[in-house]
């Protein structure tokens, strides 16, 4: 693990031990699911409260961090719009894996927003959902895929 620049003495240990729980969390509830047969998938979850779930763009926080204003002036908890966006990308890449190259950046001309990863949030999901079933380009549905149910996993690194 690396330490960022600036971090000595008791702040140096608050951030490794933060990081240790962190991990031991998520590495709980990896292993919890392996042994239940829930199949998980890691999703990098960087930036995904910086972005509104509906597409308006960016938001402002509030000085607490736990509101965050849209850009069309709603209010929602930043920890409830990032955590679609979390969903949402996982999503995402389900779709557009099994495509080939062409349908992909078919797909992705129709979606712009796919093509940067940072900025793909719940609206471009369902974007990309009508997308795909209205050129019947839609592969098996990992949304509706009844044999065993996923868990998504945010990584905040």
């Amino acid at each position: 693990m690396k330490v960022p620049k600036g971090f000595f003495g008791a702040k140096r240990l608050r951030f490794k031990l933060q990081f240790w729980s962190k991990m031991r969390i998520q590495n709980k509830v990896m292993e919890k699911a392996h042994s239940l047969g829930i199949r998980y998938s890691k999703v990098l979850a960087r930036g995904t409260s910086m972005y509104a779930y509906d597409g308006s763009g960016a938001v402002e926080r509030s000085p607490r961090k736990d509101i965050c204003k849209f850009t069309n002036n709603k209010t929602y908890n930043a920890d409830l719009s990032a955590s679609y966006n979390i969903a949402a990308r996982y999503f995402i890449r389900e779709y557009l894996k099994p495509l080939s190259e062409k349908r992909r950046l078919q797909a992705e001309a129709k979606v712009p927003s796919l093509a940067d990863r940072t900025r793909q949030t719940l609206s471009s999901l369902i974007r990309l959902h009508e997308v795909l079933s209205t050129t019947a380009m839609l592969p098996n549905s990992p949304i509706h895929d009844k044999e065993a149910p996923i868990q998504a996993v945010g990584l905040v690194g």
